[in-house]
């Protein structure tokens, strides 16, 4: 008897494997995909600290399906965490383009950042179907002049593509629309 109730056990267990979903694993691409502004000796180096809000900075890709409602994808997830993946992006961004402009990597040890970029994603929605959009704040301190700046926006992009690939295109073009923002701002090296 033991051994008929072992075989059903794990006969449940291998087909509830056999029938579950594979994952998906998507990543945020620098906006625009062509070359960027031709890299100059880099003139005006930067740190960028970017928060998200812990609900969506996760694995899991989470889409708003109402106002105030979320659905958490298990099987569809951000290949690491998204607040990594957006700074990585938003960086790359910002360098394509500024040419003048390094942020992160190889500072300088013995000058230092000049400038400090703190970006707070306040709110992220992803409507599958419909649109991606982040509000944001943020600041630009000139550590060489003292000077700061600071604004905030909502960028949004509808959905190109069908699908949860089409989400992580329109959230990479609503980066690269808060980067077309962010280089405006940055002061050039004089």
């Amino acid at each position: 008897m033991k051994l008929w109730a072992t075989a059903a056990i794990l006969g449940c267990l291998l087909g509830a494997c056999a029938s579950s979903r594979p994952d998906h694993f998507y990543i945020l691409s620098v906006q625009p995909q062509t070359a960027g502004a031709t890299r100059t000796a880099p003139g005006v180096q930067a740190t960028l600290k970017v928060s998200l809000p812990s609900s969506v900075d996760r694995y899991e890709m989470v889409l708003n399906t109402s106002a105030d409602a979320v659905t958490v994808l298990e099987h569809e997830r951000w290949a690491a965490p998204l607040a990594d993946l957006v700074t990585q992006t938003l960086a790359q961004d910002i360098e394509r383009r500024r040419g003048d402009v390094v942020v992160g990597g190889n500072l300088s040890r013995s000058t230092g950042p000049a400038l400090k970029l703190t970006v707070d994603i306040v709110q992220v929605w992803l409507r599958r179907g419909e649109r991606a959009s982040i509000e944001t704040h943020w600041r630009i301190l000139d550590a060489r002049t003292g000077k700061e700046a600071a604004g905030s926006d909502v960028f949004s992009v509808a959905l190109g593509q069908e699908g949860y690939a089409g989400i992580a295109q329109a959230l990479s073009q609503c980066v690269g629309l808060l980067a077309d923002r962010l280089a405006e701002q940055i002061p050039r090296a004089e």
